[in-house]
């Protein structure tokens, strides 16, 4: 019966050491931004300067943007935040470190010339549209 309830399943855990980030000071006016959430198919340096600029009232406070990272994440990426070691993450850097390295695969690379050669006008779009659309992706 006691395995069935699971009664090693949980045990008493502080909330401080959940955290991340323990002791964060939360200033009292501030209001957390609304994110776009990364879900692992954009570019992870765009995700990371967006952040920033969202956060750009508590830039120079490490812990809240450690702390609030997490409001930026969905799906797998938030698991993967909350799997973080604390005694790794001191400081932004190495939480900038550790998202770089899980999601470098989705940097944004430009297109190469066979890429940029496979694009086909779709039958809706006009000639004038395809072209700005080439020299977007080209640029």
């Amino acid at each position: 019966m006691r395995a069935f309830e699971g009664i090693h399943l949980y045990y008493p855990i502080k909330a401080a050491e959940m955290c991340l980030v323990p002791n964060v000071v939360i200033p009292k006016k501030f209001r957390v931004p609304e994110f776009i959430k990364y879900t692992r198919t954009q570019c992870s340096i765009t995700h990371l300067k967006a952040y920033c600029n969202k956060m750009v009232e508590v830039v120079d406070d490490e812990k809240l943007l450690i702390h609030f990272f997490q409001d930026s994440l969905s799906d797998i990426s938030l698991t993967w935040y909350m799997r973080l070691d604390n005694t790794k993450v001191k400081k932004w850097k190495d939480l900038m470190d550790a998202f770089m390295r899980q999601y470098k695969f989705n940097i944004d690379v430009g297109p190469d010339r066979l890429s940029l050669q496979a694009m086909e006008k779709d039958n809706k779009d006009s000639i004038r549209e395809y072209a700005r659309i080439w020299s977007e992706v080209a640029a």
